[in-house]
């Protein structure tokens, strides 16, 4: 048999040095991993083929199956992290979150389920008012919910035990990217002593850190949702050319990692300056090559 070149065998070993990653199943099937080229006979070429052939079916089915295991990790991540809701939330306290997110849904009615009674605050992350949406969705499965202004937030967080709230992605420091307003809910949790507890599925884990330029904390959403088009126009005086009036809508929040108290994953409760080591188990350095 010939000599393995260089490339296959350097990619045998990364394989088995890191986690598997969809680079490494990209790279584990080099050119020169096939039979190399040493007659132009028929029978030669048909070899050649027929190794590229069944070494693009093994890659095919590869990711295919990485791509549908990560598919039941992401719908069964709910359940995973609901199932820790008894640990968490006590007899009697009072809970606030803001904005919907399904996690935050699950986890506060696991422990419904386990018999806790407890209250619920929830902020109606104004201007979308998605906590409205959350609201219903409570009242409808028998817990005792309260909905509240953001503006509230530092009103009521001295009645708060716990503020809990979903991510929209973890930052490889442990920062949080949350909806927006979710920064002064933290900021108002720190002042009072509150527990600030982040539910994340592993999949919404990011290896970047927030100051990287290719990191885009923000999205600005339409103008109208804070000021109707008609009333814009009336805040302008066209004629006398003076007046200058903008409108600012961000749809997500940032959370440095110093106000987070905990992390509950689907893997369990991590610290906050565990989770660069969480992330460097689901990610190979590969996977953050542009």
């Amino acid at each position: 048999f010939p000599a393995m070149s260089a490339a296959v065998v350097a990619a045998a070993a990364r394989s088995t040095l890191r986690p598997p990653s969809l680079q490494t199943l990209l790279e584990g099937t080099p050119e020169s991993a096939t039979v190399p080229y040493t007659s132009s006979s028929g029978a030669d070429s048909e070899s050649k083929t027929a190794d590229k052939s069944s070494l693009t079916r093994k890659l095919k089915h590869d990711v295919i199956e990485g791509v549908n295991q990560l598919i039941q990790e992401i719908a069964g991540c709910h359940e995973q992290i609901a199932e820790q809701a008894i640990e968490h939330i006590h007899q009697n306290e009072v809970i606030l979150t803001l904005g919907s997110s399904r996690t935050v849904l699950e986890f506060l009615c696991a422990a419904k389920e386990k018999k806790r009674s407890f209250r619920v605050f929830v902020a109606e992350g104004a201007p979308r008012y998605q906590g409205h949406l959350l609201a219903k969705e409570l009242v409808a499965r028998g817990l005792q919910t309260t909905v509240i202004t953001d503006s509230a937030v530092f009103a009521m967080i001295s009645r708060v035990n716990m503020v809990i709230i979903g991510a929209h992605a973890v930052m490889a420091n442990g920062g949080v990217i949350g909806p927006v307003g979710v920064n002064m809910a933290a900021l108002a949790a720190q002042k009072h002593a509150v527990p600030f507890v982040v539910l994340a599925g592993s999949h919404k884990l990011c290896p970047l850190y927030p100051h990287n330029p290719e990191v885009l904390l923000n999205e600005l959403r339409s103008p109208s949702e804070l000021l109707d088009f008609g009333e814009f126009s009336d805040c302008l005086d066209f004629g006398a050319g003076s007046g200058s009036l903008q409108v600012v809508n961000p749809t997500f929040d940032y959370v440095p990692p110093n106000l987070v108290s905990l992390f509950i994953t689907d893997t369990g409760g991590h610290n906050p300056s565990y989770m660069y080591r969480l992330i460097a188990d689901y990610y190979s350095a590969d996977d953050l090559v542009m």
